[in-house]
């Protein structure tokens, strides 16, 4: 798969809900790992790779997890500011707010409901990752 750069229109459209999760989706998925791992990422939506569909790949504790479909339910009261990158903007790093904690609800890749809470930089990928999927890029969300 070929990352989309950061001037690429499909960054900021929004990806569709997932109906059915079969080999296809499968595949995505993994091949949106492998993208993630060879670019040496934390994390990937779908729309980065230039597929409009409700996908995302994030790093938790070191093992990638795919998350169909992701919602959030719950975020923290605290927030915190760190330097976020993201792969389609290469070399970019700036200064963001995100909440510390967030509660999920996804599908995984047999189909299953899970609502998870994440926190620290697992909570800041996903939420990064989910603005993808919504369109909104990293640098819209600028701390000031």
């Amino acid at each position: 798969m070929k990352l989309i750069p950061e001037d690429d229109v499909l960054l900021r459209r929004k990806a569709k809900r997932v109906s059915r999760i079969d080999d296809t989706i499968r595949n995505i998925a993994v091949s949106m790992i492998k993208t993630m791992q060879e670019n040496n990422g934390i994390g990937l939506a779908a729309n980065q790779v230039g597929i409009l569909k409700q996908i995302i790949v994030v790093l938790v504790n070191n093992e990638p997890r795919v998350m169909i479909n992701p919602e959030i339910l719950d975020i923290s009261e605290e927030y915190c500011v760190m330097n976020e990158g993201c792969l389609s903007f290469s070399g970019k790093y700036l200064d963001i707010e995100r909440p510390e904690r967030v509660k999920i609800k996804y599908r995984c890749l047999s189909g299953h409901p899970s609502v998870e809470w994440y926190e620290g930089l697992p909570a800041r990928c996903i939420l990064h990752e989910i603005d993808h999927l919504s369109g909104i890029v990293f640098t819209e969300r600028t701390y000031d």
